[in-house]
C-alpha cells in the first residue's frame, strides 16, 4: 500500500500516515478506510515501510511500523538533514502476525510545524 499526499506531520505528535493506494494484495489485506494492513493468514512476515520528509536543519525524524496499535520494533529515527542527504527513512523486519491482527505505519518530527 502506499500513498503520494504530502500530509502534514505535527510537532512531536506521532500520526499515521494514511495508506490509500493498493499496488498489489493477494491475500486481502489491505484496508483503504483503514489505512492499514489486516492479516488474513498468520505466518512471519517481512514489513518494510518507507517514508520522506522535506529536508530541515533542525530535530529529528522517525518511522515506525504498529501491530494492533502499539510499536512493533519495525521502526528508524534519525536526526533532520537540513541538504545533500536524502530525506527518506526506510525501516525492515521480520513480524509474526496472527489471523485478525494490523499493521499501521506512523511517523513523527519535532522540527516544528
Amino acid at each position: 500500500m502506499t500513498t503520494m499526499a504530502a500530509d502534514p506531520i505535527p510537532n512531536a505528535t506521532y500520526t499515521q500516515v494514511p495508506l490509500t493506494t493498493v499496488s498489489e494484495d493477494t491475500d486481502g489485506m489491505a484496508s483503504i478506510v483503514g489505512g492499514g494492513i489486516y492479516c488474513r493468514t498468520a505466518g512471519l512476515f517481512r514489513v518494510g515501510a518507507a517514508v520522506g520528509f522535506t529536508l530541515q536543519s533542525s530535530g529529528s525524524r522517525a518511522l515506525v511500523v504498529y501491530r494492533d496499535g502499539t510499536a512493533a520494533r519495525v521502526g528508524v529515527a534519525v536526526p533532520a538533514t537540513p541538504s545533500g542527504i536524502s530525506s527518506r527513512l526506510s525501516a525492515s523486519g521480520l513480524i509474526r502476525l496472527t489471523v485478525g491482527d494490523y499493521l499501521e505505519i506512523f511517523v513523527w518530527q519535532n522540527s516544528g510545524g
